[in-house]
């Protein structure tokens, strides 16, 4: 056991930065947090998307997480659930029409984005899904 022990130190101590003449040394920790790519989310248009009443079926609606104004795939500590469309590689906002709400029965209503979503989402073009 003591062998471990001294084994361990030694390299520990090895791996350390040596510097002639200080008695400082840094230690730095990063912490990452996989979140996946970010998704570019545009907002809904029906020149790009179709008509919401005949198109909508053909959309798959997925959650994102928000972060920092920000949306991932993969969800974290803090971050806000939002759900939006997607069609083919192209994320978008639901339609802020009234009559959407409650039309598409695959979508989760307790989590609409909000009017903040809306000022964010990028123009009524395409919200490719890499930034």
């Amino acid at each position: 056991m003591r062998i471990k022990t001294l084994l361990s130190l030694s390299l520990l101590v090895g791996f350390m930065p040596m510097t002639r003449g200080s008695a400082q040394t840094s230690v730095g920790i990063k912490i990452g947090i996989n979140l996946g790519p970010e998704r570019v989310v545009a907002n809904y248009s029906s020149a790009q998307y179709g008509d919401w009443r005949t198109s909508y079926q053909q959309w798959q609606p997925i959650t994102l997480y928000v972060v920092n104004g920000r949306y991932y795939e993969h969800q974290t500590r803090g971050a806000r659930t939002v759900v939006v469309y997607r069609r083919n590689n192209d994320y978008f906002l639901p339609p802020q029409d009234k009559k959407w709400v409650g039309k598409d029965k695959r979508y989760d209503y307790k989590h609409q984005p909000r009017d903040e979503d809306y000022g964010r989402g990028k123009g009524n073009g395409k919200g490719k899904g890499k930034p």
